[in-house]
Parts: C-alpha cells; structure tokens; sequence
C-alpha cells in the first residue's frame, strides 16, 4: 500500500488535467484579484459567488455560457469595487491554458502516464472549456497518453457531479473500486471516493510520483490486443 492507495486493486488510472498535467489553475485563480488591486477579502468574496454558490463557472465548463460571457461578468463585479480590468486580462484569470508555454506542462507527469499506460488503461477527466479546447490538446500528446477523454465542456456535466464519474467509467469499462484518480481539488476527489474509486491528491509532485511508480511496478506490461492507441 502507497499513500494509502491499495495498489493491487488498481486497474486504471484517472488523471485531472489543470493542476496535475498543467501547473497553475486555482493558485492563479486565488492571485487574480490582489493582482488587480483588489483586497483579498473581496476577492475572495467573487471568487465565492463566480465559482461556487452562483455556478457561473460551471455553466462554462459545461458549454452553457461562453467565455467572453463570464469575462464581462468578472469585470463587472470588479468594477464595483473600483477596479478595472481589461477583457483580455479577464479571459486570462487563471492564467492562458493555450499559450505554448512548456514550461507549464509537468514533463514528469507526462512521463508517468506513459508509463502507466504501457501497464494499463489511462483516463482524463477534465473540467474544462470549450474555448480552450484546441489550445491544451495541442500541448499534449493525447492518443499516446490516454485510453479515454472526459472533457466537461464536452459531455455536459462536470466534476464534482456524480454523472461525469460515471462516463469515465463506462467508457473504461470498469467499476469504480478499479480506479485510482489525482486530482488537485478537494471536492472532485470526494466525489470520486462516495463512488468507491481510490483517490490521491496532488499537493506534492514527489509524492505522486511515487503513487503512480509503485501502481507500475506492481502491474505486467499490456498485451498488444489491449488497445492501445
């Protein structure tokens, strides 16, 4: 056992895309304001209402409101404390997932999961965007990476509903119990546990690393009929 993680029971591995692949995301999220010059407590305070309690995010993430959408409406709710912000730099509150900018990227994690792959099926389940599409599936080498793609902004529901769990593991083919998933936010991965999946969270790449390299150790190499793309 690693981390808590029962490795012998683990048949595929489910990986978060911002924060695990991608550096940055929420601890952007959480700088955007004070950047701008707004005081973190009222920061926090739209942070609360933009990603939380109004959902406005996550109408994003599910294809139900376009992103120049909610970049008005940040820059609204910014300006009634005073600040002001261009569109652009609202576009950009969680930095630019489509620059090509490598330095982002986690080559470390990269090479993890091709190695779990060679071992097993991998999967990635994302919150994301519709406008941000093409921008970080360039950055990665998809089919190499991955058996199967949960893409919120593409099925229409997202983490931390129940519903996006359960693509992921029709799509593999396996029960929850198979699976083991990193993702950096609390909630996604509670989600995940009230389904029976192993969890770990990514707060420390060494740690992780680790996870994932004893889940590989313990496994054979896939047949080449496994499907491996």
């Amino acid at each position: 056992m690693a981390a808590g993680v029962m490795i012998d029971q683990v048949r595929a591995v489910v990986f978060d895309l911002g924060g695990v692949f991608l550096e940055g995301g929420p601890s952007d999220v959480k700088a955007f304001g004070p950047k701008h010059g707004l005081a973190p407590e009222r920061w926090d305070a739209i942070r609360e209402e933009l990603f939380l309690t109004g959902d406005l995010w996550g109408q994003v993430e599910r294809a139900e409101l376009s992103l120049e959408r909610f970049g008005r409406e940040l820059q609204s709710r910014m300006a009634v404390h005073g600040v002001t912000v261009t569109l652009e730099d609202a576009l950009n509150f969680m930095g630019t997932p489509d620059r090509d900018d490598r330095s982002r990227l986690r080559q470390e994690i990269v090479a993890a999961c091709l190695a779990l792959r060679a071992r097993m099926p991998t999967a990635l389940l994302t919150n994301n965007i519709r406008e941000w599409r093409d921008g970080w599936r360039r950055r990665l080498p998809i089919e190499r990476l991955f058996d199967v793609v949960v893409d919120s902004s593409e099925v229409g529901c997202r983490k931390p509903e129940p519903r996006i769990y359960g693509l992921v593991e029709q799509q593999l083919g396996l029960r929850g119990e198979d699976l083991l998933f990193v993702d950096d936010i609390g909630i996604n991965l509670k989600a995940a546990k009230a389904r029976g999946w192993q969890t770990v969270k990514y707060d420390d790449t060494q740690k992780v690393l680790a996870v994932l390299q004893s889940v590989a150790d313990r496994h054979p190499p896939r047949r080449a009929t496994d499907g491996r793309g």
